[in-house]
C-alpha cells in the first residue's frame, strides 16, 4: 500500500521551470499508470476473476474493490477491451480494436479520458462506412489526442463524424418546421424555451453574434499596440457568461429591429454565414458542406441543397483555396491586414489557431508569426488568428509557431512534453487530409516516476 503526505513540501525550493517540468512528468506518469491499469483489467477479465470471486462482472468487481463509480468502472473495462490485444478461442492473439489509440496509451501520451472519447466516437460510426475510413479516423483521433484535452478531442470527433456521414435522413419537401419558442413566467421574469433546426439556428446565431461580443475585449483585427509587442491591450474583461451575453444580444437585436428594421454590421460588413463546401458539390446540389454559425462557436453539417438555399439570403464571400484547403496569399507590402487577408485567415484558421481553443474567428486578432518589427511581411502565410488570451501567451515567447502544409503549427515549451500540433477544431474537414506535424518531443522518465 502506498502512503503519501500531500502536505510535504520537498519541492518548495525548486525553480519555477523545474516545477513545471515535474508537473508535466507526473501527468505522464498518471497516463502510464492508466496504461498499466488497462492491462491488468484486461487480464482480470480474461481469467474470469469477477465471477470466480462472486461479482456480477468485471465492472462490478472494480467498483467494489477500487471504490470508483460504476461509470468509471465500466469505462476502465471498455477501455481495456479497446486497447489491449485479445485472444481468440483457438489461442491466437488478436490485435487491439483501436491500434493507434493503443500505441498512444503505451507511450503514456493519452489518458483514460482520451481513450473513452475515441472509443465512443468509433462506436458511433455508421455501419456502412468503409473500413479504410474508420481506420483513418481512429488513427487521426489518436494523433489529435496526444495534443489536446478530452473535451477538445470530443468536439473534433463529433465534427469528423458529421462530415463522414453528412446526409442522414433527408427532410421531406414541404415538411413543416419543428422550430418552436415559448416564454414561461418565472418570478419577475420569463424563461425562454424552444428548439431550432440547424439551418434556423445558424440564422439566429449569426444575427446575435455581433451583439454578443464580450464588452472590453478587442474585436477582430490587429494587435492594439503599434508594433504588435504586447498582444491585445489590457482591458477589463466582460464578467457576463456566454448565455448572459446571448440573452442581452437577443434583446438588443429586437430593439434595433423595432427601431430601424436593419441588422447591425460587424467589422464593416453585415453578418454572413460561412460555408465550406467543394464547388462541384455546390453546383451539383450533392455532397455536404460544413457550416459555421455567425458566432463561430457552433458548427453543423448541411447537405448541398440546404447550403444553396442559405446562400440566397446570406452574403457569400469567395475564398480561393489550394489543393490542401489552404487559402491562397492575398497579402501586400503593408502592416495593415486587409479585408481580403482577414477573410482568407478566417477561412484557413476558422478561429483561434492555438491548439484546443474553440473561440471563433470573430473574437481573434491577426498575429504576425515573424513580427513586423523583425522584418516579417504582412501576408497570409505569416499571419495566424489568436484570441486575446493566447495572443498574450504567444508574446511571452515560450510558444513557437511554424507553417507546415500551409497551416500554422504550434510548438509548446520543451518542458510540457507535448508534441507540436495544429488546432483542427475549426477545420474538421482537414482531419486526415493533411500530414501530421513533424514530431519534436523529448522522452520523459516515465518508468522512474512510476517506479517500475
Amino acid at each position: 500500500m502506498f502512503e503519501y503526505d500531500v502536505g510535504m513540501s520537498d519541492w518548495s525550493e525548486m525553480a519555477g521551470e523545474d516545477l513545471l517540468v515535474l508537473l508535466s512528468d507526473v501527468q505522464s506518469a498518471r497516463n502510464a499508470l492508466d496504461a498499466r491499469m488497462l492491462g491488468i483489467v484486461a487480464e482480470v477479465e480474461e481469467r474470469g476473476l469477477a465471477s470466480e470471486n462472486g461479482y456480477r462482472d468485471t465492472a462490478d468487481l472494480l467498483a467494489s474493490l477500487q471504490l470508483v463509480s460504476p461509470g468509471m468502472a465500466r469505462a476502465r473495462v471498455a477501455g481495456a477491451r479497446a486497447v489491449v490485444p485479445q485472444w481468440s478461442l483457438i489461442g491466437e492473439e488478436l490485435p487491439a480494436a483501436l491500434p493507434a489509440t493503443a500505441e498512444a496509451v503505451g507511450a503514456a501520451a493519452v489518458s483514460l479520458e482520451h481513450v473513452t472519447v475515441i472509443r465512443k466516437a468509433m462506436g458511433a460510426l455508421p455501419t456502412h462506412l468503409q473500413a479504410a475510413k474508420a481506420e483513418s479516423l481512429e488513427r487521426d483521433l489518436a494523433s489529435i489526442a496526444r495534443t489536446v484535452d478530452p473535451d477538445s478531442l470530443r468536439k473534433a470527433a463529433q465534427l469528423a463524424l458529421s462530415l463522414l456521414d453528412p446526409d442522414g435522413p433527408r427532410p421531406r419537401d414541404g415538411a413543416p418546421s419543428r422550430n418552436r419558442l415559448r416564454f414561461v413566467e418565472r418570478g419577475d421574469g420569463y424563461e425562454a424555451k424552444g428548439w431550432l433546426d440547424s439551418e434556423s439556428a445558424a440564422v439566429v446565431r449569426t444575427a446575435l453574434s455581433p451583439l454578443a461580443v464580450p464588452v472590453g475585449e478587442h474585436g477582430p483585427g490587429e494587435c492594439a499596440e503599434p508594433n504588435c509587442e504586447h498582444g491585445a491591450g489590457e482591458r477589463v474583461p466582460d464578467g457576463r457568461s456566454m448565455a448572459e451575453r446571448d440573452g442581452d444580444a437577443l434583446v438588443e437585436l429586437c430593439r434595433r429591429m423595432l427601431d430601424s428594421g436593419a441588422l447591425p454590421t460587424e467589422g464593416g460588413e453585415r453578418p454572413h454565414l460561412t460555408v465550406t463546401i467543394p464547388l462541384a458539390s455546390l453546383q451539383a446540389a450533392g455532397g455536404a458542406g460544413l457550416l459555421e454559425f455567425g458566432d463561430g462557436i457552433g458548427r453543423s453539417v448541411l447537405c448541398a441543397e440546404e447550403v444553396r438555399r442559405l446562400a440566397c439570403d446570406g452574403a457569400v464571400v469567395p475564398v480561393v483555396l489550394g489543393s490542401r484547403g489552404e487559402p491562397l496569399d492575398v497579402g501586400r507590402r503593408s502592416r495593415v491586414v486587409t479585408v481580403g487577408m482577414r477573410r482568407a485567415l478566417d477561412a484557413r484558421d476558422g478561429g483561434c489557431a492555438h491548439p484546443g481553443c474553440g473561440l471563433p474567428a470573430r473574437w481573434t486578432e491577426a498575429h504576425h508569426v515573424e513580427h513586423w518589427a523583425d522584418g516579417g511581411v504582412t501576408a497570409v502565410d505569416n499571419l495566424v488568428l489568436l484570441c486575446g488570451r493566447h495572443h498574450r501567451l504567444q508574446h511571452k515567447g515560450e510558444w513557437r509557431i511554424t507553417m507546415e502544409a500551409g497551416l500554422p503549427v504550434f510548438h509548446p515549451p520543451w518542458w510540457t512534453g507535448i508534441p507540436p500540433s495544429r488546432n483542427l477544431l475549426h477545420r474538421p474537414d482537414l482531419i486526415g487530409a493533411i500530414p501530421a506535424p513533424r514530431p519534436e518531443v523529448r522522452r520523459l522518465p516515465v518508468e522512474e516516476l512510476v517506479g517500475v
